[in-house]
């Protein structure tokens, strides 16, 4: 039953939204309260449902006084003009990743969240795992000493008739990207916040084998300002979708890492691995939400952290256009 310090919800886009609509219904202190989304059957569908309003026009869902805060769920690159509008309503943005499309328009949206003072969080999904949550603490209580190099892989398979579906997919303006952009940016978000900010950047992509604008196989080469080196591999070229992995390693340990779970943890011969530290992170997104909002909480991922993604995927691009290094 929902009381009076609820967070009240809305949801736009119900395409990864409706998963993130039965999120908020399921989360103590987080209630419903509609969802959007131009499609009025899906809209209807959802709605019934959860058992709450819906909306074609987002606009008008922002009228309403007992929503909160609201989930952009719409395509990569709508992402802005939406979440502007939010704010500008006086509503906490919640937005899917990644942040956009362009760094331009992510600074648009900390800029309109600031104007309007109100919350910008980026839905990370890895930042809530626990695991991952252990792994980030032991870094930063220097479990695995001064960080050296930071790998993630992603080796996935999608289909033409994925890309083709929606029509928005595989697109630079709607899409920011491909394979980089759309699959492996959880784990690129992942391996800036184990490994620190990046001073360099070599890339490479192609488009190899779909019909799409941008790239389905894409790979960069990392120099952090810490001095630790990096590598990415993003691709939807593989027969079948493998787990992604994101390992880090430092000067006295190391940790391999499958679906944003800890695989194994690698010390040098005799000695012993240690505990590591149990975090007091958010569960996910909702309660990242409420935390910020009723509790006073940082974000996991705020709009300024959010934003160092969609840098790190732009200088590849830029890169590998190029055909040289690229400093940050």
């Amino acid at each position: 039953m929902a009381t009076v310090a609820d967070v009240g919800f809305g949801v736009i886009g119900l395409g990864m939204g409706r998963s993130r609509a039965k999120l908020v219904k399921e989360t103590p202190g987080a209630k419903l309260v509609a969802v959007c989304d131009i499609n009025e059957e899906k809209a209807r569908a959802v709605a019934q449902e959860l058992e709450v309003e819906h909306y074609l026009d987002y606009k008008k869902m922002l009228q309403r006084d007992d929503i909160e805060a609201v989930m952009v769920m719409t395509p990569s690159g709508l992402h802005e003009p939406v979440a502007v509008d939010v704010a500008k309503a006086g509503k906490n943005v919640v937005v899917t990743k990644p942040m956009e499309v362009t760094i331009e328009k992510c600074d648009q949206m900390i800029e309109a969240a600031k104007s309007a003072g109100v919350a910008l969080m980026i839905d990370f999904g890895n930042r809530y795992s626990r695991e991952m949550q252990r792994i980030r603490a032991a870094i930063d209580a220097g479990i695995f000493g001064r960080l050296l190099f930071g790998e993630i892989s992603l080796k996935w398979y999608r289909s033409q008739e994925y890309y083709d579906r929606g029509g928005w997919r595989g697109t630079w303006a709607m899409d920011g990207g491909g394979s980089l952009a759309n699959q492996t940016i959880h784990q690129i978000d992942v391996l800036l916040w184990f490994m620190g900010e990046v001073a360099k950047v070599q890339g490479a992509y192609a488009v190899i084998n779909h019909k799409i604008e941008t790239e389905d196989i894409g790979m960069a080469q990392l120099v952090f300002k810490s001095g630790a080196l990096g590598r990415i591999l993003g691709t939807t070229t593989y027969p079948v979708s493998l787990p992604a992995r994101v390992d880090v390693h430092g000067d006295k340990g190391g940790v391999t890492t499958t679906k944003g779970k800890i695989e194994a943890l690698h010390f040098p011969k005799g000695v012993e691995p240690p505990e590591l530290p149990e975090p007091d992170g958010q569960a996910n997104v909702v309660e990242d939400v409420i935390g910020v909002l009723r509790e006073g909480k940082k974000p996991a991922v705020d709009g300024p952290e959010g934003r160092r993604s969609v840098e790190l995927l732009s200088a590849i691009y830029e890169s590998a256009r190029r055909g040289e290094q690229i400093e940050l």
